[in-house]
């Protein structure tokens, strides 16, 4: 593998790390620390520059809060320059790492995320006869950093970014391990340290029919044999190469035709459910943005944004979506009762209509315009 140098000039280059503020800047809000950075801006990616190139940088301390949806999380929120810094590093090393990584790996890539992987599988869920799904135990926190640098330098030789990245690596509560859940450089860099196991699977074991989205792995094959000894393969792969152990009550083995559980979705040959966990928590989530609308607290086009991103998670069939939108109707009768804006409703209706354009659907457009917006 041809090793790539001279990076560190582009990561710390002013242009670059004003576009990876622009970057970090998205979704923020108006904290302390953000406001003063944009304040100051060209100041403070001047000195930020300096300290990268006099190599006195230091990460800040992360601040840490729990989330409950779907299961308990610890995230790591960085400062906000250090964000900046992870923007930087990452727009450098991704065009890198696109010619490196496979084609079926999912996570954190441009062109790719979870509705192409869904795709994917579904694809080769009509190809195959049987599948094989399993992820890997505490992921995140079980990354050992020794390896991830040695995975790294692998392909990357530039001394000075590499002591950037051990930098940040070392900034965790514990020491030579795990990656915190939050960071940009956490999900890039999760995803290159297991790209030696994808390329073992794919190029030692000839498993054609792959798809990996972070720590979660599927596999497909017309032979249970053949399945049953790839995750014994795959399990002594990640335990002596990257310490890493298999969930024993994630792995499951089952036919096509039965359909697979997966990234939120239940995926069959020829249909794509969503799962009704999945539903009720988005419909959650929709009251709880409408509630922050009504208090104030989320302005006219932050608002929209969430509708958007809520009702794009439901991207499945037309069967699922119909069922899910005369569940929202309820909140749309509720914001007109309200007198709520026409641009509301407008951003609303428009995002149900793009997610219905995949599934050749212009009967259901006219039976949506004519329940909801007549």
């Amino acid at each position: 593998m041809k090793r790539v140098g001279h990076l560190f000039e582009s990561v710390t280059a002013y242009d670059n790390l004003l576009a990876a503020f622009h970057l970090a800047r998205r979704g923020c809000g108006n904290t302390a620390s953000v406001c003063r950075f944009v304040f100051y801006l060209e100041p403070e990616l001047l000195r930020l520059q300096a300290e990268l190139c006099n190599e006195t940088y230091r990460p800040g301390a992360y601040r840490f809060f729990s989330i409950h949806d779907p299961k308990e999380r610890e995230i790591a929120v960085a400062p906000f320059r250090d964000r900046v810094v992870h923007h930087a590093i990452v727009r450098v090393l991704t065009p890198i790492y696109e010619r490196v990584f496979i084609y079926d790996s999912y996570a954190t890539r441009p062109g790719k995320g979870t509705h192409a992987a869904i795709l994917r599988a579904q694809r080769f869920l009509r190809q195959r006869q049987f599948y094989l799904k399993t992820d890997i135990a505490q992921y995140f926190a079980h990354v050992d950093h020794d390896i991830l640098l040695e995975t790294v330098q692998r392909k990357i030789k530039d001394q000075r970014l590499l002591r950037l990245l051990n930098r940040i690596l070392r900034n965790t509560p514990i020491p030579g391990k795990g990656l915190p859940i939050g960071n940009l450089t956490s999900q890039f860099l999760a995803n290159v340290y297991l790209d030696p196991l994808d390329h073992e699977i794919k190029d030692r074991l000839g498993v054609r029919s792959y798809v990996r989205y972070m720590d979660d792995l599927v596999a497909f094959s017309d032979s249970s044999q053949e399945l049953l000894d790839l995750r014994a393969a795959i399990a002594a792969f990640l335990s002596e190469r990257l310490l890493l152990n298999l969930k024993p009550d994630a792995t499951f083995l089952n036919r096509a035709s039965h359909g697979l559980s997966f990234l939120g979705m239940r995926i069959f040959p020829h249909i794509i459910r969503v799962k009704p966990e999945n539903r009720r928590r988005s419909l959650r989530r929709l009251r709880q943005r409408i509630a922050a609308w009504e208090q104030g607290r989320l302005d006219e086009d932050r608002m929209q944004q969430s509708i958007v991103s809520i009702t794009y998670d439901e991207k499945a069939n037309r069967r699922a979506i119909l069922r899910f939108r005369r569940k929202a109707a309820q909140e749309r009768a509720r914001w007109k009762a309200r007198s709520v804006s026409l641009s509301h409703l407008k951003c609303f209706l428009f995002g149900c209509m793009g997610l219905m354009a995949q599934a050749d659907s212009e009967h259901l457009r006219r039976k949506l315009c004519a329940k909801t917006w007549f």
